[in-house]
């Protein structure tokens, strides 16, 4: 199998602006249809396998969920029965895994080794997550904004916490889609520079704006939708009372939430440690809509799948 444009799915930015929009529009599809006709057969046959270095409940669920609803099937093999350039090189492991199934859905610690792994392979490789970057959770965003506001463009994303893979992606999506990212976060955490420099061609392009605050209060001021997500990453626990310290100020409560136009809407990546970056108060009111972002991650991930695995999905 030869790679062709659209070929894996690492980051936002292996998208252009377009087929980000139509693979939004495939997911909110996908969704009205399996809730009018029930599931399809569009991948039957299809076999897929996801590696996991870290723990996982919403992306392992609904990535194995949107293959068995798609007619297909997801294998998941346990981290310590593969160990990625370690038990075997990550090039092996790639060239072995091409011949058996048809896409990789990998999470792992280090972005570098999912490129590896992606260069290697020869069918499609999703990214379930990294240290740098969570695409999927970005697009399950997008279609959950795109029911609740319609009209994307122009639209003020506010996200209060660290500077972390969430973030990246999420400031990507915006920029692709011409709204505001604003990234609320104590000095020091902010998102890296390799990553600000990389999405600032796209907000230029598209109309929206990127800027950095650290004034919580401040930066929610114009907000539509209020974003956070947990201090501490999986993999930085070492950090935790460190964190702590420095987001105190930045936790989502209801207090910040005065502080934001009415109609704002929040919403988490989850798993959320509630009582620290987010309040109960704040997670459960009518403004929370993390549980629906929740659900559309089945969906967009569908799209995902029909998008590398069905020639022409995008065109």
């Amino acid at each position: 199998m030869v790679k062709n444009n659209f070929s894996d799915l690492l980051t936002l930015s292996d998208l252009s602006s377009e087929q980000l929009q139509r693979l939004i529009s495939l997911s909110a599809e996908k969704k009205k249809e399996f809730q009018l006709k029930g599931a399809n057969r569009l991948l039957e046959g299809r076999t897929g396998i996801m590696l996991f270095e870290k723990p996982s409940l919403r992306t392992r669920v609904t990535f194995e969920v949107a293959m068995v609803q798609l007619g297909g099937h997801m294998i998941q093999l346990q981290p310590e029965h593969v160990s990625l350039g370690k038990r075997e090189t990550v090039k092996d492991a790639a060239y072995n895994l091409s011949r058996w199934v048809d896409c990789i859905v990998a999470r792992t610690f280090s972005h570098e080794l999912l490129v590896e792994l992606a260069q290697h392979a020869s069918v499609p490789v999703i990214n379930a997550l990294t240290d740098l970057h969570h695409p999927c959770q970005a697009l399950a965003l997008a279609l959950t904004l795109k029911e609740k506001r319609g009209e994307l463009k122009g639209l003020n994303l506010v996200f209060v916490g660290d500077g972390n893979n969430v973030a990246n992606s999420l400031a990507e999506l915006c920029g692709h889609l011409g709204m505001n990212f604003i990234l609320a976060c104590p000095s020091g955490f902010e998102m890296p520079e390799r990553v600000i420099e990389q999405i600032q061609p796209l907000f230029k392009k598209h109309g929206g704006r990127f800027e950095t605050n650290h004034d919580p209060k401040l930066a929610v001021r114009n907000a539509d939708l209020i974003y956070t997500d947990v201090w501490v990453s999986m993999g930085q626990e070492s950090e935790s009372e460190q964190k702590k310290a420095h987001f105190l100020p930045f936790q989502v409560n209801n207090d910040l939430l005065k502080q934001a136009p009415q109609h704002c809407l929040v919403t988490h990546c989850l798993p959320a440690h509630r009582g620290e970056e987010i309040t109960d108060e704040v997670m459960d009111s009518p403004q929370s809509i993390c549980f629906d972002e929740a659900e559309n991650r089945l969906h967009a991930q569908k799209a995902v799948l029909m998008a590398l695995l069905v020639p022409g999905m995008l065109s």
